[in-house]
């Protein structure tokens, strides 16, 4: 199989996947309304979290299933999760039902990092592994535009719930797709005995030779990289970890993003707006992420790397700008939004396919995957809490206030360790 064709596959699969778990809980106010479910405030960004904090405790676990059985598998695993998920969600006749399928979808889901792995395994040049991570969030993205506006036409005319069980032929499709991918070779040499430690190149035996001493310095050498190399990975100097501080910048980011969603139906609902418009509404900084994609791919050779700082500070005068109440603000804001995530997953996706090791590429991508979650669990939890005391703009401000923790961030620890961002 070419390598177009591969990675093709990969992101037609992970769009399928996606626009279904993406597209949906922008409705679930009326879902609730379905179930005659209580309608407090509180319910519906509980809903929204549920699946990612499942996706979040599981991650650590898918991440090293695929690394021992193989990233097709996982891969195959999370599309079949989803599936599942869906047709629970879509026959339910009570919110407990509704949370049970939920669930299923977060513990047994998990296409976007499933995904990235088993590019990550595939694809051994840096910049083209760096161009495909940005292609899976453009399929991310492409998703959140035309699932929102697509659903948004959908649920004028039929039973949001009900659309769910057609909706899980899109993951399915998506499994029988990805049996046409190429097995990834897992090869036990690469594998550490336990979660934590990478097995060491063996001392060579001509250390016995007259020029011992050399040899030994050598191969003493060699082994204190191999060390460092092992220490990127699993060392215990959190921030001295690339892997680790672009998960906790991509925590932030998630953060930043969600913290906007759950409540973002019932605040565009104040301006007049319909189902449908909303979701347009709701679509556009995916719309935006989309044309500086395309556009920065025909420049991107006559351009300077993207400060991630710059990213951050970008989304959070987008967010604030949400606070007026005049509307060609707010679509000005939404796209502006979008200017901002392109920008941070630019920085995030250099970043990791400069550290990228291919062997570990499940556990890294599930711990970068999973810190995402994390960040979108507490935003969700956050704004759960504040709505109902400070109102549907809170949310906005709560996002502007993580965006400045992570620009901070990065210029406190950029003077300690200048080639991580």
């Amino acid at each position: 199989m070419s390598y177009r064709i591969m990675v093709a596959i990969v992101l037609c699969c992970h769009y399928l996947s996606a626009f279904s778990a993406l597209g949906m809980p922008l409705f679930l106010p009326i879902m609730l309304q379905e179930l005659n479910a209580p309608l407090q405030s509180g319910w519906v960004g509980l809903l929204f979290i549920l699946p990612t904090l499942m996706t979040a405790i599981a991650a650590r676990y898918w991440g090293r299933f695929a690394d021992t059985y193989g990233r097709k598998t996982s891969l195959l695993r999370a599309e079949l999760g989803l599936a599942v998920g869906f047709l629970i969600c879509g026959f339910s006749q009570s919110l407990w039902q509704l949370v049970i399928g939920l669930s299923v979808q977060g513990l047994f889901g998990g296409t976007m990092a499933a995904s990235n792995a088993y590019l990550a395994t595939s694809i051994t040049d840096k910049n083209a592994l760096k161009q495909v991570l940005n292609f899976t969030q453009f399929s991310a993205r492409l998703a959140l535009i035309t699932a929102p506006i697509g659903l948004g036409f959908l649920v004028q005319h039929y039973e949001v719930l009900s659309l769910y069980r057609v909706l899980a032929i899109l993951p399915l499709l998506a499994l029988l797709l990805s049996f046409l991918l190429k097995k990834d070779v897992i090869a036990a040499g690469n594998i550490g005995t336990t979660a934590n430690t990478t097995e060491l190149p063996k001392a060579s035996t001509r250390t016995k030779t007259n020029n011992s001493n050399s040899n030994s310095n050598k191969a003493k050498s060699d082994k204190k990289k191999t060390h460092h190399s092992v220490q990127a990975i699993t060392g215990t100097d959190f921030f001295a970890n690339p892997y680790l501080f672009i998960s906790l910048l991509q925590f932030f980011l998630a953060f930043c993003m969600v913290a906007t969603f759950p409540y973002f139906l019932p605040f565009a609902k104040t301006f007049g707006l319909s189902t449908s418009q909303i979701g347009q509404l709701y679509a556009m900084p995916h719309v935006m992420y989309l044309i500086c994609q395309l556009l920065y791919g025909r420049i991107s050779q006559r351009l300077p790397a993207m400060p991630l700082s710059l990213g951050f500070t970008v989304l959070a005068s987008a967010v604030l700008l949400h606070l007026t109440n005049y509307l060609p603000l707010i679509w000005l804001a939404r796209m502006l939004f979008g200017v901002g995530m392109f920008m941070c997953y630019q920085s995030l996706h250099a970043q990791m396919a400069d550290t990228n090791q291919s062997k570990h590429s499940g556990k890294i991508f599930s711990r970068y995957d999973a810190l995402a979650k994390w960040g979108g669990v507490l935003a969700g939890l956050s704004v759960t809490l504040f709505v109902p005391m400070f109102g549907l703009l809170s949310p906005f401000v709560l996002s502007a206030m993580m965006a400045v923790i992570a620009i901070i961030t990065i210029k406190i620890y950029q003077e300690k360790y200048s080639n991580i961002v």
